[in-house]
């Protein structure tokens, strides 16, 4: 009886030793698997970039969307404003909407869901400023088409605008000082604005 249970436990630990040794020489044999594995993913890798690089092509720049015009074409002379100028403008516009939750284009001009943000003589300072007669007068959220050089842009005006009651001028609105645009001074080069959506 003894015998048998000595001989038991010396099979098992001979067939537990074959067993380990086993999975130690499968996973010891490395050099086999690196260079099928190597192999693999170079091919993959290699196969993956000259698909890229044959088949890539960048991403054209899409151009403003503008909706159609509703009114005549106005001229006006765009100046801008940013936040913290020498007028000490701040983040925030008339219509309560900020800088943060606008976007900001190529040009460092802030947009509101892809329109241009504009400050104009609006029907809200009217008896501060005064009226004059032949100049429109905007409400926030009124849509327009801007031209400028030559390029056509939507805007949204989003906020009032003082010198913009003594004459016929827009406001835009810029993320620093780097990005002041300014044209029409003394009636050159003139900015072209049509309403598109009247609130």
């Amino acid at each position: 009886m003894r015998k048998s249970n000595t001989f038991k436990i010396f099979r098992n630990c001979f067939l537990y030793t074959l067993f380990v040794i086993g999975l130690l020489l499968m996973l010891c044999d490395f050099d086999s698997v690196s260079t099928i594995t190597s192999y693999n993913i170079q091919s993959v890798k290699s196969l993956q970039t000259s698909y890229l690089i044959d088949k890539y092509v960048p991403p054209k720049k899409e151009a403003p969307k503008v909706a159609p015009a509703i009114g005549p074409v106005t001229k006006y002379r765009l100046t801008s404003f940013y936040p913290n100028d020498e007028l000490k403008t701040g983040d925030c516009t008339g219509s309560g909407l900020c800088s943060w939750d606008f976007g900001v284009n190529e040009k460092g001009w802030y947009t509101y869901n892809g329109k241009l943000v504009l400050a104009s003589a609006t029907t809200y300072l009217q008896k501060q400023f005064g009226t004059r007669e032949g100049v429109t007068y905007y409400k926030y959220y009124d849509e327009v088409n801007i031209t400028i050089d030559g390029v056509v842009y939507p805007g949204i005006i989003l906020d009032t605008c003082g010198a913009c009651y003594k004459d016929d001028r827009l406001d835009l609105f810029v993320k620093n000082k780097d990005s002041v645009i300014d044209r029409g001074y003394m009636g050159r080069n003139m900015v072209s604005v049509q309403t598109t959506k009247k609130k």
